[in-house]
């Protein structure tokens, strides 16, 4: 089965193999909220040796509070008009997005065009709010996530406003545009950073799952107490594009394991405020593959260790590419 999916975590609805109905809902924030009696009707096609088995479908949603008490928005679904679930209470009290499965029963579709409706009760005191729907064949687990993933990683360069509530005032400020990028070619974007930058300044931040907004914590350079931050997408690019280009510095890297160092893929940062040099970087990404790394003063070196999901941790280091003649370059390490 073909990956089956939408996603409203972006700037606009974004689909695979499926035409979106939407009634009673709004799109914004990285989420679709649905109304009391609102509906999301997915129309998508089946090969016919996938319509007999087993599907998968996977939602991640939430229901807003109700104040302080946890919201209440029923949901229904149908797959071809048949009930699979009627008044579904989505547990988690409106904090968090939830991520929840549910069977479709072999035989429920069929070859060609099939239709799954989600349906907020018509008594709904208050909203629900969809991130985003899959389906897949009972056997290929989590495929059309992947593909989300894999959409999402084309576009890895987020730019954000950022506001300011220093540690011990009462209003929010204007902060600057940050900028989050790191790349190892591995197609999975961030989910927390952390960085220093020459001016003196820290931050840590964690970014939502939905990549709209991030929270955390910095110290403006010079400043003794610490700030909270927020931050709100403001754009989102390919590598290649001017806006991600112009603060990117690429490393040729090498991963210390085994009693010797070997070549790995080429990484890519562009992190922070006003393309300042980094003197420090830490990130986890969404696979919880994380990095720590510290730079030269010029920035155009690091060292530091790497840890995939699963495994121990290894060495890490890298250099900018050779510059042209005439030029200075200092590295960490020599040439292996």
């Amino acid at each position: 089965m073909q990956p089956t999916y939408v996603t409203f975590a972006g700037r606009s609805a974004v689909t695979a193999n499926a035409v979106l109905r939407v009634d009673r809902g709004t799109a914004t924030g990285g989420h679709l909220t649905l109304d009391a009696d609102g509906c999301v009707e997915l129309t998508f096609d089946v090969a016919a040796a996938d319509a007999g088995g087993e599907a998968t479908l996977g939602i991640v949603a939430l229901v807003s509070r109700l104040g302080g008490a946890p919201g209440f928005a029923p949901l229904d679904i149908t797959v071809n008009d048949r009930c699979l679930v009627h008044g579904w209470r989505i547990p988690g009290g409106g904090d968090l997005f939830q991520q929840m499965d549910f069977v479709v029963p072999a035989g429920w579709l069929r070859p060609g065009a099939n239709k799954l409706r989600l349906a907020t009760a018509i008594d709904a005191r208050s909203t629900l709010r969809l991130n985003r729907i899959t389906l897949d064949a009972v056997f290929d687990r989590g495929r059309s996530a992947r593909a989300i993933d894999q959409r999402e990683a084309e576009e890895p360069a987020l730019r954000y406003s950022t506001r300011l509530l220093p540690a011990r005032g009462r209003r929010w400020q204007p902060g600057p545009d940050i900028t989050v990028y790191v790349d190892r070619g591995e197609q999975s974007l961030l989910a927390d950073l952390a960085w220093a930058d020459a001016s003196g300044a820290e931050y840590a931040v964690t970014l939502t799952s939905e990549l709209d907004a991030f929270y955390g914590w910095c110290r403006p350079a010079g400043a003794e107490l610490p700030c909270e931050i927020r931050g709100k997408l403001t754009g989102r690019w390919r590598a290649d594009h001017p806006d991600a280009a112009v603060a990117r510095r690429r490393f040729q890297t090498e991963e210390g394991w085994g009693g010797g160092w070997h070549r790995s893929n080429e990484t890519a940062f562009a992190v922070g405020a006003d393309s300042l040099p980094l003197t420090r970087a830490s990130w986890r990404d969404k696979r919880g593959n994380s990095g720590t790394v510290a730079f030269t003063g010029p920035g155009d070196a690091f060292v530091g260790t790497y840890q995939r999901v699963g495994e121990g941790a290894i060495g890490y280091r890298g250099r900018a590419p050779k510059v042209t003649k005439g030029e200075q370059q200092v590295c960490l390490y020599e040439p292996a």
